[in-house]
């Protein structure tokens, strides 16, 4: 897991790419779990690694509401994987009624930035924990080197 993803200017990394970042830092979660845990904020996330625009994020879902209301990734594009427990991921199309389904540990998605859906843990499932990564999907070349580096280090602990 610890190679860099190497964007290369005024390329945009597609979402099915960016589930191969969330597999396989998702894979990696008994090597940064302690993270979740150690945190000394009250937030229940954490940032697993940023470049650019990009990043990588770990959650716990335990001490969340009921779940996310809908969310709107206009301009963004990336992926989620169930490193523990499971979620309810609802997606939304506009027009169409809302498609709810059960996303356990091991599986994840991924989305471009035209999605909107929701999420929340299903409890039955016992602890839940997601990563999620996230990159722009329109940034032009002035913009990607105006965000800094264009590659994102896993060197997770």
């Amino acid at each position: 897991m610890n190679r860099p993803l190497v964007v290369l200017p005024g390329h945009v990394v597609q979402p099915e790419k960016l589930m191969d970042i969330a597999f396989d830092v998702g894979r990696e979660y008994p090597r940064w779990r302690v993270l979740l845990t150690e945190s000394h904020d009250e937030s229940i996330w954490i940032q697993l690694a940023r470049a650019g625009d990009f990043g990588v994020w770990a959650l716990s879902w335990n001490n969340m509401p009921a779940g996310t209301g809908y969310l709107d990734h206009e301009g963004v594009r990336g992926a989620v994987f169930v490193a523990r427990g499971a979620l309810t991921h609802e997606r939304a199309p506009l027009g169409c009624a809302p498609h709810p389904e059960e996303v356990g540990a091991g599986k994840g998605f991924c989305f471009d930035q035209t999605f909107f859906h929701r999420m929340h843990a299903v409890r039955e499932a016992g602890p839940t924990v997601t990563v999620h990564v996230f990159a722009s999907a329109d940034l032009d070349d002035s913009q990607r080197a105006a965000h800094g580096s264009p590659s994102l280090g896993l060197g997770l602990p």
